[in-house]
């Protein structure tokens, strides 16, 4: 394997090394919370808006060493703009620019942005700290930059289309008249949201892959750097390729690529 290239299924690897360690640990702490992300977009119809939540839980560990790990469920926020227009969409958590608040995949937005958003006080018991976030409520505003990535298709059903949007200039990518209205991010009750794959019915089948078809990453483009788990962290489409084809996963996977790519012709 190249030094670029990075396995498309690192999140199911994650999630095994995470139920070993939770197996091995004992008892430690656990927390969990989830929070909402919101977007409003003035468009030429009218405002726009849409959310998802998302839960994470976090788990001390002691093995293979002590520290905290943590597992995120959910989606991206899919926004749809109106007939004719492109979606705006928020990743479930990839983060590539440099922000005060940083998102990862599998852990969301960062312990600091949400203690900053809600005034908790710093503290070296990480656990505590997230103990106080699982409690807050209401929404808080926060501006672009402090967004995970964001990406539309030319197609939603061909996602080697994929396109960047500069959370600064929605129009550039968008069209004219696209600009935000409001954007926040709040701890939340409300239920995690699904329904990703109706908006985007590639998902299953490009679950083994990157965007662009290809195993690996390995190229400069943006379709091969995303791969499905950028959108979708539920764990369904997984779970019924494990169901199908347990013997052979590898197999199944090409299989439904092939299938979807003769589909979309």
């Amino acid at each position: 394997m190249g030094v670029n290239a990075v396995m498309v299924r690192s999140h199911i690897r994650f999630s095994a090394v995470l139920a070993v360690a939770l197996a091995l640990a004992g008892c430690g702490r656990s927390e969990s919370y989830r929070y909402k992300l919101t977007l409003a977009v003035n468009t030429p119809a009218g405002v726009k808006r849409g959310s998802s939540v998302t839960e994470v839980a976090f788990f001390e560990v002691s093995i293979p060493a002590r520290g905290i790990m943590h597992k995120l469920r959910g989606e991206a926020l899919y926004l749809d703009l109106g007939p004719g227009a492109r979606p705006l969409i928020a990743l479930v958590g990839r983060k590539s620019r440099p922000s005060s608040g940083q998102w990862s995949r599998d852990g969301g937005p960062a312990t600091t942005q949400l203690s900053r958003l809600y005034d908790i006080p710093p503290s070296t018991d990480v656990m505590d700290t997230l103990a106080k976030i699982a409690r807050m409520r209401g929404p808080r505003t926060i501006t672009a930059n402090e967004l995970p990535d964001l990406v539309t298709f030319a197609s939603v059903n061909d996602p080697n289309t994929v396109t960047e949007i500069d959370p600064n200039d929605l129009q550039a990518t968008l069209g004219p008249g696209i600009r935000w209205n409001e954007v926040t991010l709040e701890i939340t009750d409300e239920p995690i949201t699904k329904g990703i794959e109706q908006k985007l019915p590639w998902i299953p089948y490009y679950y083994c892959t990157m965007l662009d078809g290809a195993r690996y990453h390995g190229k400069r483009t943006l379709a091969n750097t995303l791969s499905t788990a950028d959108f979708d962290e539920t764990g369904e489409a997984g779970k019924r390729i494990r169901q199908k084809a347990a013997s052979d996963q590898d197999l199944e996977c090409m299989k439904l690529l092939r299938e979807w790519q003769q589909r979309s012709r």
